[in-house]
């Protein structure tokens, strides 16, 4: 049996989620040079493999709990996402609290379909939101590749 973030899975219950090591690198520097606020970002690529990273600004009110991105900068990229054949594929953050797995906050902005990396600690873990999710009733931990 297998183990990602800690839990056990089954191969057949994985999901592989592919990503550049730069863009890992790049998520986990802007997290340590904001070690008191949340940074967040958009996952551009297609079906589970990211070819674009996006930082996004925080906007919210409490930024060392929460992240919220500007409504018309999300509706951009997702335009400008698919005009070139790609989609937002899903979010990045940060977890200064030092923990990455997905709070019920982020359980409350999640939709299926979409994958999750949080960064904390200079580590990165990766998620899956759908049904009957092992954390927050709809997180599924993902295998990160990372090419």
């Amino acid at each position: 049996m297998a183990f990602t973030n800690g839990i056990p899975l089954s191969d057949k219950e994985s999901v592989k989620f592919f990503i550049a090591s730069s863009f890992v690198e790049t998520i986990l520097q802007a997290a340590s040079a904001c070690p008191d606020k949340e940074i967040c970002g958009l996952l551009i690529g297609k079906a589970n493999s990211v070819t674009e990273i996006r930082p996004m600004e925080n906007k919210a009110a409490h930024p060392e709990r929460f992240f919220e991105m500007e409504e018309a900068d999300l509706i951009r990229s997702h335009r400008e996402a698919r005009e070139r054949g790609l989609k937002v594929i899903g979010h990045y953050h940060s977890h200064p609290s030092g923990n990455c797995r997905p709070s019920h906050w982020d359980a409350a902005l999640a939709h299926d379909g979409q994958y999750w990396l949080i960064a904390a600690s200079n580590k990165i873990e990766g998620w899956y939101a759908g049904k009957n999710g092992v954390v927050e009733g709809i997180f599924h931990p993902c295998r990160l590749v990372v090419e």
